[in-house]
């Protein structure tokens, strides 16, 4: 046990050296009278942690401690003392001059709460008062912040019914992310992110996950409209932490995790090979003459490699995080610092990032307010990670070590195929991926004195990343095939300088946004007005410079590696600049009307540098009603509902999905397409300016039309809630890279055209099952359902049968469902008894055997149908969170249901080019013989692309999330001066069900793929408040 704290505290050592630095301690000291107390829930739960202060002075304030216990020094009474804790309502307290007594406080939960308070859009709204299909989640002080998540939004995969979120399986890893669907064909699917109320420029894991309170994700027209130009694909908005008013709060944080292989495929043995070798190639059975030396020595040794171990290692993931803050009546605060290193299950898989933050916010006076926001981040990628492919491709006698000190050999066959391992870690190559990222968030809101309820808001922030990348190939890494350990003397490896090279990439990207905000907000009687007028200009400008550098036999040693590209005999350098624009000006009314009846409405009117000069404007709207049945009297005998309510939205947004300058042509030269030119016979050959692609000024926003109608329903004392909503979106004039016909001397030409349509069903329901004073159970639950539908395309009939054309190389057909699978229905395999199928299609016993379907005898592209779509036909999660005295436990489920791909990759694993002698998964062994023709497996002398037999179905359920807590609340700990105190263990992916026989059933990866696992993660983590 002594090892384990002592290896446990050795690795937190220099993490919180750096982290510390940026800690500022704070202390106020306050004199005579004494109250005291407990600050309870309302089923009498002390609530450790609480804020207790005196009105208009929190500074003086304390933290209450086991079992909400508390005592405050007051300067006098009587008094009126704040108490606070996170997800509860605030409550205020008088206490009388002759009151002595210690005082009970009951704090109730903030959840559900009609007041809640959700993030809109240049602003916030009451969620009793708003029409739109938003969904919140709160993050601080909740079990799904303890999980071992490097960027920041895993922590809502499966939380938030129609939000779709991709699984992370690399180091610092930033998975895709959908809401409702794809609206975009070719475009951009992405959502808009909105951090602390300004459009975030930036990448995801620029934002540090321990500094986030709450994420409220808009997902219907009249929720994200305000944001115009770029919110078709929905809206993500995150709130970051503040301080709360009391004496300064420090919160340290300290996790320790090991990853690994949840499914790691199993490879045939060296046995097993060698049959399947000699079968392959119809050798005699049993003969392994055609082996090379290496391999016949270990196999002569009875000695295999298990190659998929071999580029394996136990991954770790280490998170360190540390934060103050505090505020008083005028000032609030928040400063962290954080530390996160990951080494991935496969070797060279590494990233680590160091982020710091800094928000100070203050009340000048009654009529101003201003804060600045400050963070810093810095992410390391630098590494090359092994390749999984080679890894299950190589012979199980290859070699691996060329000698006993360890030095890698490269060809482990001795020819064509390079060891997984090789450039990973051996010294010859360098990689590097760093990037660097400033952020400035600055506000002030001015509250006009003479008319009550207006303000003026003026945003402006500020994003700059700078990014360094390269590569460098020295001339170690260009060792000749064959057997002899000469290849690998110098002298023999400088021979290779003309063939070292690398590349270095510096990149520079600045962007800003100012909003100009004017709200006015006021009542007059039963009517409620808050009307909100938005002019917003942001501005983006990404700058190059990429260096290239080849051939140092010039220079005699290529030393410097990635940092001597100028060293080179050949070198060529690019400057690449781009930038784009926009300006947007928003109006918008929310009215309610005695609480019962809503109304949401906004206009926005945008401009987008990327379109072309006629077409550069575009104008949304949305409107949204509701109606609050419960507070009507008729709903009033029904004594356990606690809130209904009926909502329907519609409005337009839209999509600037395309890079800019996607309006105008384009120009190549050199060989990547410009003109040849040979001058005087000498075969030197020339390139001049060609131009690949035309102009289209007429290039336009996508546009998505969406309505959505839904529910939201409290019971029991809001023991039982749920949400309901269903929606229709259109999303026509579709971004597209269009090809042209080559004879118009073009390429491609960027287009205009086509529709999808997008429905579907979202529910999420939360129940509080038990609720006692020593024991609590609730559960949450959702359920997703979308159907894609591609409406319109090219608009070309070019086989004249009165129906659009599909486009069939891309996979897009006119009625169906994006996403879709077409090709051969395979029905089984060719027997040596079907002689008339053999004969009519040139097939071999063994082969494949296809569905003839279009009632022409044989097999032709006519017999291609769709066989299924990679979408899943719904999707759902449960989360159950138990509470025992002070215990907590939270488990998360999740599963998709439905979907398919191809769990074997064309002309690949048991399909592989017979002349070769790769290895093969486990899988494949049953292959078809003369002798064994019942298997489902091709035989293995056949080598066209038969991957339609691998079509499954990808349907899973994982326990996707796991955490268990343990609150100290033992007097020791009050008396070292700490008012929380946690030791927690949280898992990810630890475990799946799913019939899929390839990688992740989530990723789809096939046998094969160089697709890093999904690691299962394993995390231990203390946490305490001071």
């Amino acid at each position: 046990m002594a090892n384990c704290f002592s290896f446990f505290f050795t690795r937190l050592k220099k993490p919180f050296l750096l982290i510390l630095f940026f800690l500022v301690q704070f202390s106020v000291w306050g004199q005579t009278v004494e109250v005291s107390g407990l600050v309870v829930d309302k089923e009498g739960n002390g609530l450790q942690g609480a804020s207790v202060f005196e009105k208009g002075n929190a500074q003086k304030g304390v933290v209450t401690g086991q079992g909400g216990q508390f005592a405050i020094e007051v300067s006098k009474k009587p008094v009126v003392l704040v108490f606070s804790y996170t997800g509860y309502a605030e409550a205020e307290e008088t206490i009388s001059a002759g009151e002595g007594a210690p005082v009970t406080i009951v704090l109730e939960k903030k959840e559900g709460n009609l007041e809640e308070i959700i993030v809109i859009g240049y602003g916030t709204a009451k969620r009793k008062d708003f029409s739109g299909a938003v969904s919140s989640v709160q993050l601080e002080n909740s079990p799904i912040a303890l999980l071992p998540n490097s960027n920041p939004l895993e922590v809502l995969k499966g939380n938030v019914p129609g939000l779709s979120i991709g699984i992370a399986n690399s180091a610092g890893d930033q998975p895709s992310m959908l809401i409702r669907g794809e609206n975009s064909i070719k475009g951009d699917n992405n959502p808009l992110i909105v951090l602390d109320g300004v459009i975030f420029q930036g990448s995801l894991n620029d934002i540090n996950p321990n500094d986030i309170a709450a994420v409220d994700v808009l997902k219907d027209a009249v929720s994200a409209s305000v944001y115009g130009s770029r919110s078709a694909n929905g809206v993500i908005a995150i709130t970051t932490k503040r301080g709360r008013r009391g004496k300064p709060t420090i919160n340290l944080n300290a996790s320790y995790g090991m990853q690994h292989w949840l499914k790691q495929p199993v490879m045939m043995s060296g046995a097993e090979w060698i049959q399947s070798v000699n079968d392959r190639n119809k050798y005699t059975a049993g003969s392994i003459d055609w082996m090379k030396p290496g391999e016949l020595e270990n196999y002569n040794k009875g000695k295999e490699i298990d190659w998929l171990k071999a580029i394996t290692r136990q991954g770790t993931i280490e998170n360190y995080q540390a934060s103050v803050s505090g505020a008083s009546d005028n000032v609030n605060y928040y400063l962290s610092s954080s530390y996160n290193n990951n080494k991935g299950i496969i070797t060279g898989d590494e990233f680590n990032r160091i982020s710091v933050l800094s928000k100070v916010n203050a009340k000048i006076t009654k009529w101003l307010e201003i804060g600045v926001d400050g963070a810093y981040n810095k992410l390391n990628y630098s590494g090359i990670s092994a390749n999984v492919s080679a890894a299950q491709l190589m012979s199980p006698y290859g070699v691996l070590y060329r000698d006993s000190l360890g030095h890698l050999e490269k060809y482990p066959y001795t020819q064509s195929l390079i060891s997984p391992l090789w450039g990973v870690q051996d010294g010859t190559t360098d990689n590097l991926d760093i990037r660097q990222n400033f952020r400035l968030n600055s506000y002030a809101v001015v509250s006009i004195p003479w008319v009550k309820g207006l303000s003026y808001r003026l945003n402006y922030s500020v994003n700059a990343d700078k990014n360094r990348s390269g590569a460098f190939n020295y001339e170690s890494y260009y060792v000749a095939e064959g057997a002899g350990l000469d290849r690998y003397k110098p002298t023999v490896i400088n021979g290779f300088l003309a063939n070292a090279n690398g590349n270095q990439r510096n990149e520079s990207i600045f962007s800003y946004v100012v909003d100009n905000i004017l709200n006015y907000k006021n009542s007059f009687g039963s009517h409620n007005f808050d009307v909100t007028a938005v002019a917003t200009r942001d501005f983006l400008r990404s700058e190059s410079v990429n260096v290239i550098g080849s051939d140092f036999s010039a220079n005699g040693n290529s030393l410097l590696g990635i940092w001597g590209l100028h060293k080179a005999k050949v070198q060529r350098n690019d400057l690449v600049v781009s930038q784009r624009a926009n300006i947007g000006y928003l109006a918008r009314l929310n009215y309610n009307f005695a609480d019962r009846y809503m109304f949401n409405a906004s206009i926005r009117r945008d401009g987008a540098s990327v379109f072309g000069d006629d077409i550069k404007w575009g104008n949304f709207a949305a409107v949204g009603v509701a109606w609050r049945l419960s507070a009507e009297d008729f709903m009033s005998h029904i004594a356990f509902l606690d809130d209904l309510k009926l909502k329907l939205s519609w409005g337009q947004n839209g999509n600037q999905g395309i890079k800019p300058y996607g309006t105008l042509a384009t120009v190549v030269n050199g060989p990547s397409g410009g003109f040849r030119y040979e001058f005087s016979n000498t075969s030197n050959i020339l390139y001049g300016l060609a131009q690949q692609a035309l102009g289209n000024s007429q290039l336009g926003w996508e546009k998505t039309a969406a309505w959505n109608l839904g529910i939201e329903s409290a019971w029991f004392q809001r023991r039982l809630r749920f949400d309901l909503n269903v929606y229709q979106s259109k999303t026509t004039d579709q971004l597209f890279v269009r090809e042209i016909p080559i004879m118009t001397g073009f390429g491609s030409i960027n287009a205009s055209m086509g529709e999808v349509d997008n429905k579907g069903l979202e529910l999420s329901l939360s129940t509080v099952n038990i609720q006692h004073k020593s024991f609590n159970w609730s559960t949450s639950f959702n359920y997703y359902l979308n159907r894609s539908k591609l409406v319109r395309l090219y608009g070309t009939d070019n086989d004249g049968d009165g129906k659009e054309d599909d486009d069939i190389a891309n996979g897009l057909f006119i009625g169906r469902s994006l996403g879709a699978i077409y090709g051969y229905e395979q029905i089984g395999i060719v027997q040596e008894s079907d002689r008339d199928y053999i004969q009519l299609n040139g097939a071999a016993p063994g082969d494949p055997k296809y569905n003839d379907i279009d009632g022409v005898p044989g097999i032709s592209v006519n017999d291609r149908k769709i066989l299924g779509y990679t979408k899943e036909n719904f999707s759902m999660g449960m989360g159950n969170t138990f509470t025992y005295k002070n215990f907590e436990l939270y488990a998360f489920v999740a599963g998709i249901f439905g979907g398919n791909d191809f769990y074997l990759k064309p002309n690949t694993a048991a399909y592989l080019t017979r002349s070769n002698r790769f290895n093969d998964n486990a899988t494949y062994k049953p292959y078809w013989t003369s002798s064994n023709p019942g298997t489902t497996y091709p035989s293995a002398t056949y080598s066209a692309d038969t991957r339609f037999l691998g079509l499954q179905a990808r349907s899973f359920v994982r326990l996707q999330d796991l955490t268990l807590s343990y609150n100290f609340r033992q007097p020791w700990v009050q008396q070292m001066q700490i008012s929380n105190l946690r030791v927690y263990f949280a898992g990810k992916n630890l475990a799946v069900l799913t019939k899929w026989e390839g990688g992740d059933p989530e990723l789809g990866n096939a046998v094969r793929d160089n697709t890093i696992p999904v690691p299962a993660t394993y995390s231990f983590g203390v946490s305490a408040t001071f």
